[in-house]
């Protein structure tokens, strides 16, 4: 009970904590179970198509024929990250199961208005505040690992 009582007491550094931690993980699984080098030549290749998609905007000939390439290119890339949603799923369900049980009803971040889709009255509960804090520190992992 002392740990829980740390937590709620330093509510915005242990979220900070965990989602850095939980972003690092994701990041992690996501470079190993993937195939790296494959999903950089897709999104090259997606990247390419869209390109001539934008200059051939006015023939839908051809727009119809690069999204044809492009819809087996995108199945490719969601099956391979396929694969790591299934590896982490498990444990977010879990640690997310236990955050809410541990920060239920607590502010967070407080601020002065009502933000749409809270519950509390004037703040940020632990999911605003995880999510924006994870999507920070996902996009800092998969830049310093050069993950795809």
């Amino acid at each position: 009970m002392a740990i829980i009582a740390l937590l709620q007491q330093h509510a915005f550094l242990s979220i900070l904590g965990i989602s850095a931690a939980l972003a690092l993980f994701s990041t992690l699984v996501y470079k190993y179970a993937t195939d790296q080098a494959l999903m950089k030549a897709i999104k090259e290749e997606m990247k390419k198509l869209q390109d001539e998609m934008k200059a051939n905007r006015t023939n839908p000939q051809k727009i119809a024929e690069l999204q044809g390439k492009l819809m087996p290119l995108n199945t490719k890339m969601m099956s391979q990250s396929f694969k790591p949603m299934i590896l982490t799923i498990v444990p977010f369900l879990v640690i997310f199961a236990l955050l809410g049980k541990v920060y239920n009803g607590l502010t967070v971040i407080p601020l002065s208005f009502h933000f749409p889709l809270s519950k509390l009255a004037t703040g940020l509960g632990w999911v605003g505040t995880y999510v924006i804090l994870s999507m920070v520190f996902t996009t800092v992992f998969r830049k310093a690992l050069k993950v795809v």
